[in-house]
């Protein structure tokens, strides 16, 4: 009886809960997302207009932890992750994994990447995915015919990059959002 009373508590619990709506959590982190990429392509256009890809990816590897942290000061926790990453910090786990396999689907039956959306909630946390395309700029570094400075750099700082072989359109990974629930 007594377990029956518990098990009945807790279904009341769950049932109770509320799922939050996937249009409000995407404009929630809509804002966040577009800052986020905002900062860190200014600040790569920047580097490269002064002093080339290289200086580039000196941008890349030191200033793109930092905007993702500066963007991770609200409740919202901010990352980039592919399925092709150049550093492993980035390294997708399972559900980004799925994730990101379920994008490059999508991106080859013709759905736009900026519709390209993943949500998952539970008890604990809200998870946002949201897919980047590869865009122009990227192929210098990511592309699939990269200059030699650029690769003997990537080489340098990146012994292990998995990111490269891009084309124009294909989606290069995701912003990857996590809220712990209170």
């Amino acid at each position: 009886m007594i377990k029956q009373a518990i098990a009945l508590i807790v279904l009341m619990n769950v049932a109770s809960m509320t799922m939050a709506d996937p249009m409000a959590i995407k404009q929630e982190v809509k804002p966040i997302i577009q800052s986020f990429a905002k900062n860190l392509q200014s600040q790569l256009m920047q580097a490269v207009q002064s002093g080339g890809p290289v200086a580039g990816i000196q941008v890349c590897n030191i200033e793109a932890p930092r905007v993702a942290d500066q963007h991770s000061q609200s409740d919202w926790q901010v990352a980039r992750t592919s399925l092709k990453y150049r550093n492993s910090d980035n390294a997708p786990d399972a559900w980004e994994t799925e994730q990101l396999q379920k994008f490059d689907q999508q991106a080859l039956k013709g759905k736009d990447p900026q519709q390209m959306w993943a949500i998952q909630e539970d008890a604990k946390q809200i998870r946002v995915m949201k897919a980047i395309p590869t865009k122009g700029l990227c192929l210098t570094c990511h592309g699939q015919q990269i200059a030699p400075a650029v690769s003997a750099k990537l080489d340098e700082l990146y012994p292990n990059d998995l990111a490269t072989g891009y084309e124009l359109g294909q989606i290069r990974g995701a912003f990857s959002l996590t809220k712990t629930k209170r």
